[in-house]
């Protein structure tokens, strides 16, 4: 294992490679992987997957312990373990690979756990692996039994697939339990060979919860998770009873991959439905987290088929298999025996197509092979077999049978025959990740150009264009393009051959992996890159409250003093937020104030009782002083406008489930945070154009779009001015400024802070100190770098993520950190007197 400097290569700045696909091919292997480009700097990648690649048998030279060890290659998913190991063939790039060794075979090849192994014997498993750059995992035999056998294959792999559990099969609370403690063991080996600046590159529905568990060890590692199976809808994945911790840890990633856009659709929608986050088409908002959401189909390794397919013993076979069948046309068929492999509906569709067709009697013959799939299916293997007899019963006799079906482990030099020799490749799976089957067949018929038949559930379907993709379950349908592609003529297979070609060639498991990793390079860049606001400097906070001897603190209410709830009556002040605001207002170098968008009769009935508390309702349009009474700073402004918003929020209302009107006195705001997520942001659109164009184009008003909800309000009225109005025509009085809010309608407060702490600056400072706040301002530096760290002290803070677009200087979490702060500035003011 090459070993390197990781804190230097961290150190080097990335330049983001160019991620657009090869526009043409050649037809030479050597020319395909030309194209696949280095990395621009150094990068140290751990891969993990459920399995390592590899085998291990005890040598001969060690009878007994301590077991010396032979390694071999682990058969099955070789376009993933091929991509994965592709990375080290980068100059730039050093590959570890960790996984579960699985059980070892003794002397006489029989299996056994690693349970009792010594520890010289384990020891010795890893200094043999780490000539491969692999890691092993160790999980004993009962949690590896429940992970695997149990959840992962009795719960995750039937719901990614579409299936229902089976009844004879209950979940068991035990293979939770084994699914969770895998994921933290994995965790623990990871982060034992973890350094700063590597990337970790997790696979498959086997480790799901493992980028969450990863990240608290690990908070700002870069973190890569790929699904290699199908992502089911929002509608299906929800019936999993552990579906927020699964879906929580897959979104513990830095980005997360899948095969097909359709997959990625279905996880955003789950992450909106299940979770309540907001999402785009290429990420999703986790509490602050951006995690990006990317689309990589994977390849297979075009080179190593197309050597193994020339070899001789693949000759020998070809040539056994042309004198086996002289004369016959070969439609070939290899599957998993699961449901969704569709061979029912394959040997349904064979047999409807010689009925149609009884010219075909005779002359072809399907060669359809399978190998035991995921979990033993009775019913299925005896339907199966019962097809088989009867299409064998009814279309052949004692010299040929149209069938041959063979159940067991087919090795490769023989699949790669049947590949070689075949005149068509039927694949009929009615849910599948990719099918990377398909692609080994086009490497393979470099020669003879035969059609491929393709199910459209496929993940290869949307990206292989030269297949003639079919409906599995339309039996007629698929009969007649097996008899389309029998008589297709050599120009048509050739034009057809040749796209399906270039594809495989320029998309193979090289490709992909370093298309996967560079994107979630350039995903961390661009992060590193967005406009930062900091964290909250609460010694700064706390140094500049004391040092005060004016303070003005402006509050926004909801999302900030309070979480943000689904029904607005339920978000009440908590006692401690009270308790502090009491303590604030008792001292009289303190002027606060809450400014919310509620309605007066809300803020009265809550916080009107707290002595020396100025109020502001609807968003400016009202405001209430010390002990005085409310006055309505739009008493003379025309409100007609009200009417005709309300009958168009009613109109969308009757057709939203879920969605509800507040109207205030100088307001109107629709609802649809307990809508349908994606209907009700769908909804949100139609009605915010239908408002610009028969509303807002004519009237002075203006729509607001807050969290979940539209607002139209006077174009006069908002926060900005109330705080103008508060700040007074002497702000230089005021040596502490505090003001904190979570949405849109809370930036006019900042942006008018901005420009009063400018002008204040420029008055106290002389010309130096105007240019260089000025100068900050201007340039989009964040202001809290100069301006904000110098007297008078203004805290502009906003409650969300540090890579949110604001115009406030510091930042803070949650509602809970800005009580948190007040009661800060509450003990230190106790404290000072």
């Amino acid at each position: 294992m090459h070993k390197s400097n990781l804190d230097e290569a961290a150190d080097l700045s990335l330049k983001v490679v160019s991620l657009s696909r090869p526009s043409s091919f050649s037809g030479k292997i050597e020319d395909v992987h030309g194209k696949h480009k280095e990395f621009s700097a150094h990068v140290r990648i751990i891969a993990a997957s459920h399995f390592l690649p590899f085998s291990i048998a005890v040598s001969e030279e060690t009878p007994t312990e301590p077991f010396q060890w032979k390694v071999s290659r682990r058969s099955g998913h070789t376009a993933m373990y091929a991509g994965i190991r592709s990375l080290s063939d980068n100059p730039n790039a050093d590959c570890t690979h960790v996984g579960w060794i699985g059980n070892y075979k003794d002397l006489k090849g029989e299996e056994h756990s690693c349970d009792d192994l010594s520890h010289e014997s384990r020891t010795n498993i890893c200094k043999e692996l780490e000539k491969y750059d692999a890691v092993p995992v160790f999980v004993d035999e009962a949690t590896a039994n429940g992970h695997y056998e149990g959840y992962s294959k009795q719960i995750l792999w039937p719901l990614l697939h579409y299936m229902s559990w089976s009844d004879s099969n209950p979940m068991k609370s035990a293979w939770w339990d084994c699914y969770n403690k895998v994921s933290k063991t994995f965790a623990t080996a990871i982060s034992a060979i973890y350094k700063d600046g590597d990337i970790v590159w997790i696979h498959d529905y086997h480790l799901l919860l493992l980028p969450e568990m990863f990240r608290a060890l690990n908070p700002k590692a870069t973190i890569g998770l790929f699904l290699h199976s199908p992502f089911p809808s929002s509608e299906l994945f929800r019936s999993l009873p552990n579906r927020k911790e699964i879906l929580y840890g897959m979104l513990g990633s830095t980005s997360i991959g899948f095969q097909t856009y359709s997959y990625a659709r279905h996880f955003l929608s789950s992450c909106t439905r299940v979770l309540g986050l907001e999402s785009t088409p290429t990420g999703i908002d986790n509490m602050g987290n951006m995690v990006a959401i990317g689309v990589f189909p994977i390849g297979i390794d075009a080179r190593q088929v197309q050597e193994r397919r020339s070899l001789p013993a693949v000759q020998t076979k070809m040539k056994n298999l042309r004198e086996m069948f002289a004369n016959k046309r070969i439609i070939i068929g290899r599957d998993r025996l699961d449901e969704v492999a569709g061979i029912k509906q394959k040997l349904e569709a064979f047999e409807k197509f010689l009925e149609m067709y009884p010219e075909w009697q005779n002359n072809v013959v399907l060669i359809q092979v399978t190998q035991p799939g995921q979990t033993r299916q009775p019913k299925l293997e005896a339907k199966i077999s019962e097809l088989v007899t009867s299409i064998n019963s009814n279309y052949g006799s004692l010299e040929f049978m149209p069938v041959m079906y063979h159940h067991t482990f087919l090795n490769t030099d023989e699949y790669m025959a049947l590949l070689n020799i075949a005149d068509l490749c039927l694949i009929t799976v009615i849910r599948d990740g990719m099918n990377t089957g398909s692609l080994e067949y086009v490497v393979c018929q470099q020669d003879k150009h035969s059609p491929l038949l393709l199910s459209e559930f496929t993940g290869t379907a949307g990206s292989v264009s030269g297949a003639i993709q079919i409906n599995p379950w339309d039996y007629q349908g698929v009969a007649q393009a097996i008899d389309t592609a029998l008589r297709m003529g050599p120009d048509e297979k050739k034009v057809r051959y040749k796209e399906m070609y270039r594809h495989v060639m320029n998309h193979d498991a090289q490709y992909w992996a370093s298309t996967v990793i560079q994107d979630l390079r350039a995903t961390v860049l661009a992060g590193q890159s967005s406009s930062v606001t900091p964290k909250l400097d609460m010694a700064l906070f706390v140094k500049g409250f004391k040092a005060s001897k004016r303070r003005m603190i402006m509050l926004d209410y909801d999302g900030t003093l309070t979480p943000i709830t689904n029904i607005p009556a339920q978000a009440l002040p908590p006692a401690e937020m009270l308790e502090a605001l009491r303590a604030l207002c008792a001292d009289p170098r303190n002027f606060v104030s809450v400014i919310s968008g509620r309605d007066r009769a809300f803020l009265e009935l809550h916080l009107g009782d707290i002595e020396g508390l100025a109020l502001s309702g609807e968003h400016g349009s009202f405001i209430r002083y010390p002990g005085g009474e409310w006055i309505n700073l739009l008493a003379e402004m025309d409100m007609s406008w009200k009417d005709e918003v309300l009958s168009i929020f009613e109109f969308y209302t009757e057709r939203t489930v879920g969605a509800t009107i507040e109207a205030k006195e100088t307001s109107i705001t629709w609802h649809f945070r307990n809508a349908d997520p994606e209907y009700g942001e769908f909804q949100a659109k139609e009605c915010m154009n239908h408002l610009e164009n028969s509303v807002v184009s004519k009237r002075p008003v203006e729509i607001l779009v807050g969290k979940k909800c539209l607002e139209v309000r006077p174009i006069s009225v908002n926060k900005g001015e109330i705080v103008k109005r508060l700040m007074g025509a002497k702000p230089k009085q005021w040596d502490f400024v505090v003001c904190a809010g979570d949405d849109k309608t809370d930036e006019d407060m900042f942006r008018s802070l901005r420009t009063i702490k400018r002008s204040v600056a420029g008055n106290t400072s002389g010309e130096e100190g105007l240019n260089a706040v000025s100068t900050s301002v201007g340039m989009g530096t964040n202001w809290s770098s100069m301006s904000m760290r110098l007297p008078p002290y203004y805290f502009t803070i906003t409650v969300g993520p540090p890579d949110k677009r604001s115009a406030a200087a510091w930042h803070v979490s949650s509602s809970h950190d800005v009580v948190e702060a007040l009661m800060l500035l509450a003990a230190s003011n106790n404290n000072a007197e």
